[in-house]
Order: structure tokens, then C-alpha cells, then sequence
């Protein structure tokens, strides 16, 4: 149901003085209240980033943090409606307000974006998985893997070290998420670039392994095949163990 143009105007002058805190004159509002509203929004905010970025709310100083915050909180208007999405908005609002070199914290987009991607990948929609058979790995099957899964790229290993020990480590640092079937619990593994791009043809459901590993053999400029398939049998049979592999796609 739509609301009338005069509810909805108060309405919009109400967020807009939790927002930034002007004075405002809304109906039926007492003004000597509002700021008892604006701080308990303002909390409500506060206490949701600071629990889905626990580790970037702890090592990052906290003026630094709460100036982050509060500025988020008095100028970003928020396009999504559910509040465990607005973490999400956060991330964006930092990575254009540069804050990375604004406060000299180099490693703090991609900090932000791990842990963000962990409630992300627990909160997600249910993906069907595909119909698989539990065979031991074949080099001529297609290999099926657990569909609730994201690799995403880092400039910064802060998902194996404490953030600030990262700070001159910069590279290329693939990460796998995947979220466990039963206990929904959000997985994660360090990726070389070459297993990051096993992974990625093996979703594909395109290839047989066999298949991807001659590709990798070209692409990469590997000339042991022997070694290849040892190494790559090892980390898809440690991924079974772990419930990401799931067997062989059912023909």
C-alpha cells in the first residue's frame, strides 16, 4: 500500500535527521526525543559493522574506525532495505572514500571484503546441487563441486596473518569460501593461481580433469605431467575430505 505524500514526506525528514542530526520540525515529534532515536539508529549501525568486521573494528585504531563509521552512518544512503545486507554498502562506501590511503591502511579493502564475504556466503540462498556420484577421482570425469562457493582475489593475505603484518606483502592472493552443506558453517583455503584456475574450469562443468589439466599444462608452462596430476589429486582429494569435492558429475 502506498504511503500518502504528507507521511511519507515526515518520514523522509525523520531518516534524514538520523542521518546527519539537523534540526527538524516533524509532526507530532518531540524535539527533546529525537536525539534519543538518532543515537539508538546510530548503535543499532554501529553494532551491526562492528559485528560482521570484527577483526577490521578491533585492529584498526578506533578513532579511525568510528570516524569510518560515523560518516557512513550521516551520508550514505542505503539501497537495500535488510539490514545484514547494509555491511555490504560499508564496503563500497570505504574502497570510493579511498580510505585505504586516506587513513594509510593499505590492506583495509581487502579486509573488509573477507569478512564480509564470510556472513555473505553463511547468508546465502540455497543452490541446488548438482546430481554427483561418490567415485574416487577420475581423471576422465567430470569433477562435481559443492555449488555455494566464491574464490575471490586479494592484494593482501589477510586471511592467513594478523592485518598489519600484511602491510608489505602485496601480491595476488586467491581465496576459496564455501559454505558446508549440514552445518552451514563458511570454509576457507588459501589457492595458488593455479589451483584457483583448477577450481574455476571444474565449476564450469564443461571439461573432464583430464582435459583441465592439459590446459594447465599449456597454460602455465608445465612439462611434468606426472607431478601435475600427483599435486593436483592431493588437493582435490584433501577438498573431498573436506566436503567441497563431492565426486563425479552423473552423466
Amino acid at each position: 500500500m502506498l504511503l500518502k505524500t504528507e507521511t511519507y514526506n515526515q518520514q523522509n525528514k525523520f531518516v534524514e535527521y538520523c542521518r546527519n542530526g539537523k534540526e527538524v520540525s516533524i509532526l507530532g515529534a518531540v524535539p527533546e526525543r529525537l536525539l534519543h532515536y538518532r543515537r539508538l539508529v546510530f548503535n543499532v549501525i554501529k553494532d551491526t559493522l562492528e559485528t560482521t568486521f570484527p577483526i577490521a573494528s578491533q585492529y584498526i585504531d578506533s578513532k579511525i574506525w568510528d570516524e569510518m563509521v560515523y560518516t557512513f552512518f550521516s551520508t550514505h544512503k542505503c539501497s537495500d532495505p535488510q539490514v545484514w545486507r547494509m555491511p555490504n554498502e560499508f564496503v563500497g562506501f570505504c574502497e570510493a572514500e579511498n580510505y585505504s590511503d586516506k587513513f594509510t591502511i593499505p590492506f583495509l579493502n581487502d579486509l573488509l571484503l573477507f569478512e564480509w564475504m564470510e556472513v555473505e556466503m553463511y547468508m546465502m540462498e540455497d543452490i541446488e546441487y548438482p546430481v554427483s556420484i561418490n567415485t574416487p577421482i577420475l581423471l576422465q570425469s567430470k569433477i562435481a563441486v559443492n555449488p555455494e562457493h566464491k574464490i575471490i582475489k586479494l592484494e593482501y593475505p589477510v586471511h592467513m596473518e594478523k592485518p598489519f603484518d600484511t602491510v608489505d606483502k602485496k601480491g595476488n592472493y586467491f581465496l576459496l569460501l564455501f559454505r558446508e552443506k549440514e552445518s552451514g558453517r563458511v570454509q576457507f583455503l588459501n589457492l595458488s593461481v593455479l589451483f584457483a584456475f583448477l577450481i574455476e574450469n571444474i565449476s564450469m562443468e564443461e571439461k573432464t580433469l583430464e582435459e583441465i589439466l592439459n590446459d594447465i599444462l599449456y597454460l602455465f608452462g608445465i612439462n611434468d605431467l606426472k607431478m601435475l596430476q600427483t599435486k593436483v589429486f592431493k588437493f582435490l582429494e584433501k577438498l573431498k575430505t573436506q566436503g567441497f569435492v563431492l565426486g563425479s558429475l552423473k552423466s
